[in-house]
């Protein structure tokens, strides 16, 4: 699965655990713990880790750099980070898949030239002669 499409599906699944699960909130008035903030910054935290640990190993590279940043980027950031790699990786193997084409065709080419250029000097057009 590509990126996105884990992302998309990393999402739903989130989404539909908010839906369903109820995470203890502070419902003061007016909150002077912050256990609110915190647990939304876990939460988001833990989302991240997961979304990274279930990448393929083509992103261990990536995956590694994320979780070495301090403090964690958002979800966002490492999202884009590793849209990025992977458009990168695609455009790398679409050069590298045109340069064998071009050789292989370039290969083939020369000695039909070559047979034509042999030929073309016993040809010539009726026409013009």
């Amino acid at each position: 699965m590509d990126i996105i499409g884990y992302f998309t599906k990393a999402r739903q699944l989130w989404d539909e655990s908010s839906a369903v699960s109820a995470v203890p909130k502070c419902i003061g008035a007016k909150c002077e713990c912050g256990i609110n903030g915190k647990l939304q910054k876990y939460t988001k935290e833990q989302r991240l880790i997961r979304f990274l640990m279930g990448l393929n190993s083509r992103d261990s590279a990536v995956r590694a750099n994320i979780l070495m940043m301090s403090p964690f980027p958002a979800m966002s950031q490492a999202y884009s980070l590793l849209v990025q790699e992977e458009r990168q990786r695609q455009l790398t193997n679409e050069a590298h898949f045109l340069n064998e084409n071009a050789s292989l065709s370039a290969g083939v080419n020369k000695p039909v030239l070559e047979k034509f250029d042999a030929k073309k000097s016993t040809l010539f057009c009726d026409h013009c002669k």
